[in-house]
């Protein structure tokens, strides 16, 4: 848990003030421009410092290079979560009788938010699948599949600022990535997966502004 709670609370610390909407608006994009990112990259340093001092070097860790197959896959399929989270999303509301659903993009569109997310991408997998898959495989012996579940959890409550359905979205993707992970030999894959699925709800925030 001292790997997910750090960005969790940089965002909740973000929540708290009592300045105009505007200022409001300012600072939780400040708070998901910098903090988060910065949070994520700590995190990681640190929990990879720590595993290195106990003489494990996960292997998941590896970004040797995969398939250029994988790599065009990985982003097609980072691409498809996109929709797989909105379908996901989108359940319950029909299940409450919803006639008809609009796709609202819940993220920030600015060019301090894009390299934003393009870090804190790289920081979830190296953190999630590379370091959390290994560890969990190398030393503590879970088999892969349980690994991958538990990754994706912790990944998954990195989000759960945003609610109890992101968390299940997540979740989601968090097995694919996973997936890919094993599947691929390679931590690019699912490093590519997560940036086309990043960069894709960035061009969807950036036409969503436009469109208001």
């Amino acid at each position: 848990m001292a790997t997910v709670a750090p960005a969790e609370l940089v965002r909740i610390a973000g929540s708290f003030h009592s300045t105009p909407a505007r200022d409001n608006r300012n600072r939780t994009r400040a708070t998901a421009a910098v903090g988060v990112p910065a949070a994520y990259l700590v995190v990681t340093g640190l929990a990879v410092a720590v595993v290195a001092s106990g003489h494990l070097t996960p292997d998941r860790l590896n970004a040797r290079p995969a398939e250029p197959s994988w790599l065009l896959a990985a982003i097609g399929i980072g691409v498809a979560l996109v929709a797989a989270e909105y379908t996901l999303g989108a359940v319950p509301q029909l299940v409450r009788g919803a006639r008809s659903l609009r796709l609202s993009v819940q993220a920030p569109a600015g060019p301090g938010q894009l390299v934003s997310i393009l870090l804190t991408a790289m920081a979830e997998e190296l953190l999630y699948r590379g370091l959390w898959i290994g560890t969990l495989e190398q030393g503590l012996h879970l088999p892969t599949w349980l690994a991958i579940c538990c990754a994706a959890v912790g990944y998954a409550l990195g989000h759960l600022f945003f609610g109890g359905i992101a968390v299940l979205q997540k979740s989601l993707s968090g097995v694919v990535y996973g997936l890919l992970l094993i599947a691929s030999g390679s931590l690019l894959a699912p490093v590519l997966a997560h940036l086309g699925q990043n960069l894709t709800v960035h061009a969807l925030a950036v036409r969503q502004g436009r469109c208001r």
